[in-house]
């Protein structure tokens, strides 16, 4: 039967039993015409969406009978705000889905089968206690790698501390541009831009790299719009014709993997038609700073006075002919030049960065990236005057590549150049989530001193290449089909360990690898009368439990506090989530006064933070969080990688004359998509009516020198491995290029897991930076060839 969610709110008139939904009891009267109205036994509660799309939507939920039947957009202090995409709708179906996980699991046939037998709670936690506390005696805590999937928010964060278990947040995914800005502004969480997005209403340029905002973050389209209609011109830069850039006043076309390589090009035309802001470098940059030329590292008090009290960086001082500390009252630095100092050469940093970038000239970006030279030097001329300006990435393109950290730096520096940092209406970073908002800083829970996760020994993607001390894997949610590459490599990783933990709500793809699968409940249920708190968007937002646990699922504060309570150490963890959401409320941040959870409960849950009612702005004062507490150009702890200055370097894989192409011609992206949030909904029954089954999308051009029709079953492959999919006739796609939107679950291939293929070579470098090496998904190439007999 197509369950629509017409068909499923006229489930009451038609008598449609829940039995399809989940093995739940006959629907019977419980859902009524959408006329009904006043109904006593209807009541309303608050909470707030937590998969990993970073719209965090503030809900207002209506229950009849016990059951979830109405999501609705909560009513925020800035109407704005008020709004929820198709995700959050469809959770009154997703709640009840049939791949629910109803009760305990213990595996039965060989790890990754999927077979499994249902056990008690009792048993299952018992079984997990020992084995994880037999283990951290054995070999220690970091024989444990606990890591909860993205969407999963509370990641039972006290237990692994007290396991001494290593754990991380990050892990490879949409990471590696924000870890090369965060080396030139400090920025962190994911780099995002300076400014929000609905301070793009005091942009005049809004300049878009792979972000598809329209289509993975659509609540935040309104902002889009808003700019617009305030006069800000809005250039989208993509391989493909997205819906954003449908959308923008401006399409442009690049090659896969080249992002950077269009920035370097800016910049080259920026300093080579001094373009450039020379007094915003001199007072917020490091480019006055001096490197010596004996060990290229940057010229200090100490280099000089090896006693100093200080150690702040030298500039040369125009007023004196000398060299003093770069915050020094009263001098005049030198931009450009080469000095000497004790007899020590040295030259500016801008010097310096002169002559890293007359290599990367429009003509030679044109060849690169496949954009007309004249298309990059309109679009650099207009940057650098068009100011206040924004240069916004996402998350989903040009992050999934080899060496993404660049695109960071080379961005951060181009800003920087033009003085668009900390400026209003302007900014660098990733565009996504609307992560750029005021915060807060919340409280904490104070653990015993010897509750120390262990440090991490690699990033989670060498985990399969390296040795290494990992015995257990403890995961919540889709961690091994979301966070890994190279899939048939991973597996035979996992196949190897001593135990495999899954708690989850459904039983997706990595449930399959578990020794002992728990059943999380979702974030509306709980045992509790509320449940996690969040800071996103400005806001405060609680969540008020809407169900009490469906089937024998538990929360995973619940199956934390049992699981403490089996190792012996229940006694330092919160006795409920109340209790715990107090701890954090108490800040001495001045944005959270009043906040409390009274307050929440009786503001619908949710208040906006004690902050200016305005757009958020950050580094406004002109103060980074970087050692300098300036924009740092260049970057002393990459010096044994040879790229202290950011330098363009061609994708590991995908690039145009790799050998490779004769044999896999055509590069693999995997781009988000509004009908997902990374796997999440991937289930969805709702979602799926619109968007059914995962599609490999090719160019005509492509396709037809492939023989390929639209609708045939296709391989696609590569020495790594292969799966199966159907091929959609996709005019949209760059030639050269296919897109298979990440997140499909395994079991809507005909064969095999898009994860089969993809690259998970790890870059060194990035283990300096401060999330670590980002998995390169996108940086992939394949070849798709028709499967013969399948209709």
């Amino acid at each position: 039967m197509s369950v629509s969610r017409r068909n499923f709110i006229k489930g009451g008139a038609a008598g449609t039993a829940l039995g399809i939904l989940g093995g739940m009891p006959l629907a019977g009267k419980w859902l009524r015409p959408v006329s009904a109205a006043n109904d006593p036994k209807e009541m309303i509660a608050y909470t707030y969406h937590t998969p990993n799309c970073g719209g965090r939507c503030s809900m207002k939920c209506t229950i009849r009978d016990g059951k979830l039947v109405k999501i609705e957009p909560n009513d925020w202090p800035d109407p704005k705000h008020s709004a929820i995409c198709l995700r959050g709708l469809s959770e009154v179906e997703r709640l009840y889905s049939p791949d629910r996980l109803k009760t305990p699991l213990k595996r039965v046939g060989e790890r990754g089968e999927g077979k499994f037998v249902p056990i008690s709670w009792e048993e299952a936690l018992t079984t997990v206690a020992a084995k994880l506390g037999d283990l951290k005696q054995q070999y220690g805590g970091k024989s444990i790698y606990w890591r909860a999937s993205s969407g999963v928010e509370y990641t039972m964060p006290h237990l692994s501390k007290l396991l001494g278990a290593q754990s991380t947040n990050f892990g490879g995914l949409d990471i590696g541009v924000s870890g090369g800005l965060h080396q030139v502004t400090g920025a962190v969480l994911y780099g995002p831009m300076q400014v929000e997005i609905s301070d793009w209403v005091n942009s005049n340029l809004v300049i878009l790299i792979g972000d598809n905002l329209l289509e993975t973050a659509v609540t935040d389209a309104v902002f889009f719009y808003d700019a617009k209609d305030a006069g800000a011109r809005i250039i989208s830069i993509d391989p493909s014709y997205t819906t954003t850039a449908s959308k923008s006043d401006q399409w442009i076309s690049i090659r896969p993997g080249t992002d950077a390589a269009l920035i370097f090009a800016m910049i080259n035309m920026v300093i080579e038609n001094k373009w450039y802001k020379r007094d915003y470098l001199l007072k917020n940059t490091t480019a006055p700073c001096l490197i010596r030329e004996d060990n290229e590292k940057l010229l200090t008090e100490k280099d000089l006075n090896p006693a100093s009290e200080t150690n702040k960086l030298l500039v040369w001082d125009k007023a004196t002919n000398a060299v003093k500390p770069y915050d020094a009252d009263g001098i005049i630095p030198e931009l450009e030049g080469e000095f000497t100092v004790n007899g020590i050469k040295v030259k500016t940093v801008f010097s310096g960065l002169v002559e890293q970038v007359k290599q990367y000239t429009p003509a030679w970006a044109a060849e690169e990236t496949e954009i007309p030279e004249e298309t990059i030097r309109n679009l650099t001329k207009e940057y650098a005057f068009a100011g206040p300006a924004v240069i916004g990435w996402g998350l989903g393109g040009p992050d999934k590549w080899y060496h993404a950290d660049t695109l960071g730096r080379a961005g951060g520096i181009l800003g920087a150049l033009t003085g668009n940092i900390g400026r209003a209406g302007s900014g660098v970073g990733s565009a996504c989530h609307h992560a750029a908002a005021w915060n807060a800083t919340l409280g904490g829970w104070k653990l015993p001193p010897e509750a120390v996760p262990a440090l991490p020994e690699m990033s989670g993607m060498e985990l399969s290449q390296k040795p290494n001390s990992v015995r257990a894997l403890v995961v919540q949610g889709n961690v091994i089909y979301q966070w890994y590459a190279n899939m048939n490599r991973t597996v035979e990783w996992i196949k190897k360990l001593d135990f495999v933990v899954v708690i989850d709500q459904l039983h997706s793809d990595s449930v399959n690898y578990a020794d002992i699968v728990l059943p999380a409940c979702s974030s509306f249920e709980s045992e509790y009368e509320i449940n996690n708190l969040q800071v996103r968007r400005s806001h405060v937002m609680l969540q008020q439990k809407i169900l009490d646990p469906l089937f024998e699922s538990k929360s995973d504060f619940e199956i934390e506090r049992l699981l403490a309570e089996k190792l012996g150490v229940a006694q330092y963890l919160p006795k409920s989530p109340e209790e715990y959401q107090k701890a954090r409320l108490v800040s001495p941040d001045p944005a959270l006064k009043g906040i409390t959870l009274e307050a929440l409960k009786s503001n619908n849950y949710i208040m906006r933070l004690n902050v200016p009612n305005e757009p958020y702005r950050a580094n406004m004062n002109q103060v980074y969080n970087t050692p300098s507490k300036k924009l740092e150009l260049y970057n002393e702890v990459l010096l044994p990688d040879k790229v202290p200055f950011p330098k363009y370097e061609k994708p590991l894989e995908a690039f145009s004359s790799n050998p490779l192409l004769k044999k896999y011609p055509l590069q693999l992206s995997q781009p988000h998509t509004r009908f997902r949030a990374h796997s999440s909904f991937s289930n969805s029954r709702w979602l799926l009516q619109i968007n059914p089954e995962p599609r490999v999308k090719v160019n005509p051009r492509d396709g037809e020198a492939r023989g390929l029709k639209n609708g045939d079953m296709v391989e696609v492959f590569n020495d790594r491995g292969r799966f199966q999919a159907r091929y959609q006739y996709a005019p949209d796609v760059r030639p050269g290029s296919i897109e298979v939107s990440e997140g499909w679950w395994g079991r809507y291939f005909n064969a095999g897991s898009m994860q089969n293929v993809t690259n998970d070579t790890i870059n060194p470098r990035q283990n300096k930076l401060i999330h670590g090496p980002v998995t390169p998904f996108n940086d992939t190439l394949v070849e798709v060839k028709k499967v013969e007999g399948v209709k």
